[in-house]
């Protein structure tokens, strides 16, 4: 989840740019969105300030980009990185860059006054970083139509924290999922990239929740991605509790009321956390695309492209669904729980951010693309130090062998 409970203030102060003294407009005040546009700029969304940052990544080398994440003690390292205890630590966003292969993570600390935000970049060896906010060149785009309410949800939440909540980068345009201050403030913006000194044209989003009932035009997309299906762009969003919606991207004009498809219901209490789209191919050679779509209450699910094509040609979810569990596109549940963030790796993996249901550590963990496990999680028959791999079994063996070797476990190796 993206957004920001606890709007804090950023923690770095510095005027240091490229080898030259110079002041920017601004810092962040808090920093709820990470996203790369590339491996040169990387997005910050504040929802304190209601403001888009686009920062200027400073090159960098990783010896471990082709590494599997295995960072058990993820919460010790940020505690001592940022000298608090371990239980001060909110996490915010994760984003992977996409050519060093290195985490950046978002997150926020308490030392009992306020909250201060920090990014730090770490890579697969454990070695963290400071990506210090006030010192890398940057340019920023202010949203003028953030939430003024002072609702606070649950006494935890700052309506004004749902400013922003998923940023994505999409043929040469910035789109800002969150809410507004309008009536109707579901809202979809899009901004043109280089900034250009204009604000974001807002168009309100309107869907139908069947297990709701109901048409929705307040609840804001949790998170987002963009397909292609027959030469015609959409944005697929996902909401809390979880409709799985196609927006139109020509349909969005500043001032404009947009109805998207519910194409899916994916799960009711849940809230979502991140969706990423990606290609890779079977154990049998074979390409796919498809999306996993990360959640807090429910494990991951993962659909394929054609499946989401298919429903876009057929009528969308209208009517009263109750409590199902799932209804509209096909869709499988993946092993993967507890997921804080989620990001694409590279070709065989996956980044996951979560917490470790057993000793509530922090991990940062790489899951292989077409397994969506990890072995150091269970044990099982193939575990047990009498078993031979015989038959059948002797190809299990070698797809054992190669999620060992990622976990970085050559000790465990299945002779």
């Amino acid at each position: 989840m993206k957004f920001n409970f606890n709007l804090p203030k950023a923690s770095f102060m510095g005027l240091l740019m490229m080898g030259s003294v110079a002041a920017f407009a601004s810092t962040p005040e808090s920093v709820n969105v990470l996203k790369f546009k590339d491996g040169q700029t990387l997005f910050i969304g504040d929802s304190q300030s209601a403001t888009l940052y686009a920062y200027s990544v400073p090159e960098q080398t990783n010896a471990a980009a082709g590494k599997a994440y295995n960072i058990h003690d993820l919460s010790s390292k940020l505690a001592s990185f940022a000298g608090v205890a371990a239980n001060a630590l909110i996490i915010r966003d994760m984003a992977i860059h996409p050519v060093s292969k290195e985490a950046y993570i978002a997150f926020d600390t308490n030392n009992g006054k306020g909250y201060t935000s920090h990014v730090v970049v770490v890579n697969q060896a454990g070695e963290l970083r400071a990506f210090d906010l006030a010192a890398v060149a940057h340019t920023e785009a202010k949203i003028n139509d953030a939430p003024t309410n002072t609702t606070s949800f649950w006494g935890k939440t700052p309506m004004r924290a749902l400013t922003i909540t998923d940023i994505d980068f999409y043929k040469g345009k910035v789109y800002i999922s969150g809410m507004s201050n309008a009536e109707f403030s579901s809202a979809l913006r899009v901004l043109d990239y280089p900034f250009n000194g204009t604000t974001p044209s807002t168009s309100s989003v309107e869907i139908f929740h069947g297990v709701h009932n109901q048409n929705e035009t307040r609840a804001p997309i949790q998170t987002m991605t963009f397909v292609n299906i027959d030469n015609k762009d959409y944005v697929l969003a996902a909401y809390t509790c979880t409709p799985l919606v196609l927006i139109p991207v020509d349909e969005l004009k500043n001032g404009a009321h947009v109805k998207g498809k519910t194409i899916g219901e994916m799960g009711y209490g849940n809230t979502p956390v991140d969706m990423i789209k990606f290609k890779s191919a079977g154990f049998d050679k074979k390409p796919y695309e498809g999306v996993i779509l990360s959640n807090r209450n429910r494990s991951a699910s993962f659909i394929n492209m054609s499946d989401i094509a298919s429903s876009a040609k057929k009528a969308g979810i209208t009517s009263n669904l109750g409590f199902s569990e799932k209804a509209g596109v096909e869709s499988t549940s993946l092993p993967m729980t507890g997921l804080l963030q989620l990001d694409d790796q590279d070709d065989y993996h996956i980044t996951a951010l979560r917490r470790d249901d057993e000793t509530g550590n922090l991990e940062l963990i790489s899951f292989m693309k077409n397994v969506y496990l990890r072995l150091d999680e269970f044990v099982s028959e193939y575990d047990q130090p009498s078993y031979e791999y015989k038959g059948e079994q002797l190809q299990m063996k070698g797809v054992q062998n190669m999620l060992i070797q990622d976990l970085d476990r050559p000790q465990d190796i299945k002779k």
